[in-house]
């Protein structure tokens, strides 16, 4: 008989509303804040930045969440120069400094000095930032979700980048990041980490930085296998696309992987999937064959129809969801080893991984002529999913984390 544990009265501190759910760190959100209120008391504080906030924040209160809402312009945030300076003067990474509001920080000390917390859940360090302004007096343990170590983005973006002002820019937000989370992250009573090798790359730029994990994870009910016929030539790709590591992976997808699955299946065609598409990306709809969407309802009748579904990614960091997605789909995946990287993946037994364009290209053609090959790397996937990236399990780790 499992044993009862008393509620925890949880602050969760986010910097984005988690509504619609169009990219893996909102899915992440609301999975677990969704999750987390059917056992506990949870107060969401967040920011209120547009009149779709507004309604996400409905949908939260109807499923039992407080949610508490600052009011923030974030265009007017980037041009207040003077206190944007002074963050990135006092140590703090741009994408970081463009996140700190007074108005926020006099909420969290007010909530602390008015209530009891047993957790502050803080949402990456857009919202971690906020530790460093508050005393030592709450007796609430502080918890650092990293949806990915951010440093590591930077780095890669770097590594990437041709463009020699682009470079030095990624440079020194990567080395600003480095600084940061070395500040910072031993501070927090416990850095989560969405995977092994995450926590490993946390743990070396600061070594004495308190670490757990809680992977990423899928709604096995929400995401299931369709009943609809796949088509043989569809390939898919989802994500959301102002995100530079997905825009990245759809150019280079596009320019040197592409057209050499075309000229062997010249039928094929590539959708690409998600919100808020860059301008180079939505060129990307002048190639014959190449659909970009832009934002859809529901990803999944875009999912099942596909044969393939493609992770080019170059960079990033954390996880992906997109491959859960598609695996609690029963869907063959193809992908880099940065697209797969923290999952407990195994090439030719749920996935396909190659990081060279013609190999890509060649695993690619292979599952589009081999249904037998695709339907079981599918159903290795779903048992994969089913096994280790629930939802649910997976907000029972962090509870337990919490106590």
């Amino acid at each position: 008989m499992e044993e009862k544990t008393n509620p925890l009265n949880i602050l969760f501190i986010s910097a984005t509303i988690p509504y619609p759910p169009i990219d893996g760190g909102r899915i992440r959100v609301q999975s677990l804040i969704n999750n987390l209120c059917h056992s506990n008391k949870v107060t969401f504080l967040t920011f209120i930045a547009s009149s779709k906030d507004e309604d996400g924040i409905e949908k939260l209160r109807n499923s039992g969440i407080e949610v508490i809402g600052i009011k923030w312009n974030y265009n007017k945030q980037l041009s207040n120069l003077p206190v944007l300076l002074c963050q990135i003067i006092s140590g703090k990474p741009l994408t970081v400094a463009k996140y700190h509001s007074s108005k926020m920080l006099k909420e969290i000390k007010n909530l602390l000095n008015e209530r009891h917390f047993d957790v502050i859940h803080f949402e990456m360090l857009h919202t971690g930032q906020y530790l460093l302004s508050l005393s030592k007096t709450h007796h609430a343990k502080t918890i650092l979700d990293q949806q990915n170590i951010d440093s590591l983005i930077w780095q890669r973006l770097f590594e990437t980048e041709r463009n020699p002002i682009k470079k030095l820019a990624y440079y020194w937000q990567y080395r600003s990041f480095s600084n940061f989370e070395r500040k910072i992250c031993p501070d927090f009573n416990t850095c989560v980490c969405v995977s092994e090798e995450d926590r490993k790359r946390l743990l070396q730029i600061c070594p004495n930085a308190n670490t757990d994990i809680a992977p990423n994870g899928v709604d096995l009910e929400y995401f299931m296998p369709s009943e609809k016929e796949e088509k043989d030539n569809i390939l898919v790709f989802t994500g959301s696309m102002d995100w530079q590591p997905n825009e990245d992976a759809v150019l280079f997808f596009c320019e040197h992987i592409f057209p050499l699955i075309k000229a062997e299946i010249p039928e094929i065609e590539f959708y690409i999937v998600g919100s808020r598409p860059t301008e180079k990306v939505m060129r990307l709809n002048n190639i014959e064959g190449i659909t970009v969407t832009g934002f859809v309802e529901d990803v999944r009748s875009y999912i099942s129809d596909s044969a393939v579904y493609v992770v080019p990614l170059r960079i990033g960091g954390g996880t992906r969801l997109k491959i859960l997605q598609a695996f609690a789909m029963n869907k063959a995946v193809v992908s880099t080893s940065i697209g797969c990287e923290g999952i407990d993946v195994n090439d030719g037994e749920n996935i396909l991984i190659s990081d060279e364009p013609r190999q890509f290209a060649e695993n690619v053609i292979k599952l589009l002529k081999d249904k037998q090959l695709r339907c079981k790397l599918g159903e290795n996937g779903r048992k994969l999913v089913k096994q280790k990236y629930d939802w649910k399990a997976i907000t029972k780790k962090l509870e337990s984390i919490y106590r």
